[in-house]
């Protein structure tokens, strides 16, 4: 057998393991089925890589994302080790050359998507593999208490028997103890070695703020932005407000690289986008949350949800991108109503693409559902410390010490109250706020600020909102001082942005010339 240490430094060209990874390889190596929690950025990979070179012949690694499997392949194949994908992006040709291979005995890694095990010609392939080595990547998956149940994870159980039940490893970044409980009992393990290597992250600040709409969060992530000159993902839960909220913040911030990335962009568009990211320094990426596994970006400096997750294990492994070098770093939770909402409506249409789950199946994972939000809000609305929080949530409950959270250090607490509550008067958070009072305007100025009340009046009831939520009055104000004769003058008004000056832009103006007129 050949030595972890000489193929740790001649092959993955490191010099040393990280921690728990030298005892994880052991355990797979001494024949022991393992279940791997290991944070985003521990090294959870190398824990399957460099057994397979040990091992020889085939290690079969299940990989739920085509756009990771080619980026570990890649890396794999820069390194000279024998590796082999089969996926559906793969030409007919390609494909058959690869199971050709396989039936001559191929000895490396086989990446495979967990869709593949459901295809006639691999079932018929399966028991002349006689793999060393079974690797279940992202395994939370399986589990109906994963953040990311999906129910073509549930064959792997079969396929491993229809493998001859190898040695198996099982990872993943957020698994809760009921989540690896499944993960043991659904693969049928044999005993296996639990690692859980820990969540705790201590460079990272996590934060959050509620906020009454959407439309305020952006001054607040302007100032952020500016103020953090590193390497930012923003996550945003839809396509249309990743589109926007890019298109706001590369006009924004016109020296930095700026770029989107979501599912329903061509691949060549995303593939073009994650490359701008991860060569720019400073650069920021608005996406959905098909962005970020498998990306080893070690310098990111913040990670910013403008929108509320669903749970908080999607949140705990796309949050803990960011500081993957040790460095501290900022998590910063964005939520409103609207966020709420937003998530319920996905619950709501769980299994619409998917006409196998039977009613039980589709009202248990709904009922799972709502409950993980409730989780959810309940971590962004705490006023206890949020590390703390993370840790008792995966089964680690403990005590920590210099925690660099909001809570902990009384900065930037979840808003209990809004800026004014007319039954209580001012708010705690008022002097916070003093730089936002009102400049004096001109009488021309004043009167076309009326007039854009008036507008900003009628929009918000046709479209059921509460008024600030079209402009915000200091925003209104700048409209009424500047008075733009265009739609690319008001778009740059601080505050208004290309998506708000397409939707409200041509009403306004409209009131700015018509007050004008009046005056003349």
């Amino acid at each position: 057998m050949e030595d972890i240490d000489d193929l740790l430094q001649r092959v993955f060209r490191l010099d040393r393991f990280r921690p728990h990874q030298r005892e994880i390889i052991n355990d797979v190596l001494a024949g022991h089925d393992v279940v791997c929690v290991m944070p985003t950025g521990a090294g959870k990979s190398l824990c399957f890589q460099l057994p397979a070179l040990v091992l020889q012949g085939l290690t079969l690694v299940v990989s739920p994302l085509i756009a990771l499997m080619a980026d570990q392949v890649q890396q794999l194949r820069v390194l000279n080790i024998p590796v082999l994908f089969l996926n559906s992006s793969q030409p007919g040709s390609e494909q058959k050359a690869v199971l050709a291979q396989l039936h001559r005995g191929f000895s490396g890694l086989l990446y495979v998507a967990p869709e593949r095990f459901s295809a006639p010609s691999f079932q018929r392939l399966l028991p002349t593999l006689n793999p060393r080595l079974f690797v279940v990547d992202e395994a939370h998956c399986l589990s109906f208490w994963g953040h990311d149940f999906r129910p073509e994870y549930l064959r792997l159980a079969a396929a491993r028997k229809d493998l001859g039940a190898p040695v198996t490893i099982a990872l993943t970044a957020t698994a809760t103890p009921h989540v690896r409980k499944d993960i043991v009992d659904l693969l049928g393990l044999r005993t296996p070695k639990i690692h859980v290597t820990g969540f705790d992250r201590p460079n990272l600040a996590y934060k959050a703020q509620r906020f009454e709409c959407d439309a305020d969060k952006d001054p607040s992530l302007l100032r952020l932005l500016s103020a953090q000159g590193g390497t930012g993902i923003i996550y945003c839960s839809t396509r249309r407000t990743v589109e926007q909220l890019a298109a706001y913040l590369e006009q924004q911030f016109p020296r930095r690289s700026v770029v989107p990335y979501h599912a329903g962009m061509e691949s060549s568009e995303r593939k073009t986008s994650q490359e701008k990211f991860m060569a720019d320094r400073g650069s920021i990426v608005v996406a959905t949350n098909a962005f970020g596994m498998g990306i080893n970006k070690p310098d990111i400096r913040l990670v910013v949800h403008y929108n509320l997750p669903g749970t908080v294990e999607a949140y705990y492994q796309e949050a803990g991108r960011a500081g993957r070098d040790g460095e501290a770093s900022e998590c910063v939770l964005y939520y409103s109503g609207r966020d709420i909402r937003t998530q319920r409506f996905f619950i709501d249409n769980i299994g619409e693409n998917n006409p196998t789950l039977s009613e039980t199946e589709l009202a248990r994972l709904k009922s799972l559902a709502n409950r993980k939000l409730q989780l959810m809000l309940a971590y962004a609305s705490t006023l206890r410390c949020r590390r703390s929080g993370i840790l008792a949530y995966f089964g680690e409950p403990r005590t920590v010490s210099g925690c660099i959270c909001d809570v902990c250090r009384g900065t930037n607490r979840p808003l209990q109250v809004a800026s004014l509550d007319p039954r209580r008067g001012r708010s705690p958070n008022q002097g916070r706020i003093a730089d936002d009072a009102p400049q004096p305007l001109d009488g021309s100025a004043e009167r076309r600020f009326l007039a854009l009340r008036k507008t900003r009046a009628e929009l918000a009831a046709a479209r059921k909102l509460p008024a600030f939520c079209i402009l915000h009055d200091k925003v209104l104000r700048e409209v009424a001082r500047v008075a733009p004769k265009d739609l690319l003058s008001f778009a740059r008004i601080k505050g208004i942005g290309p998506a708000k000056a397409d939707q409200f832009g041509p009403a306004f103006l409209a009131a700015i010339r018509n007050c004008n007129a009046t005056d003349k």
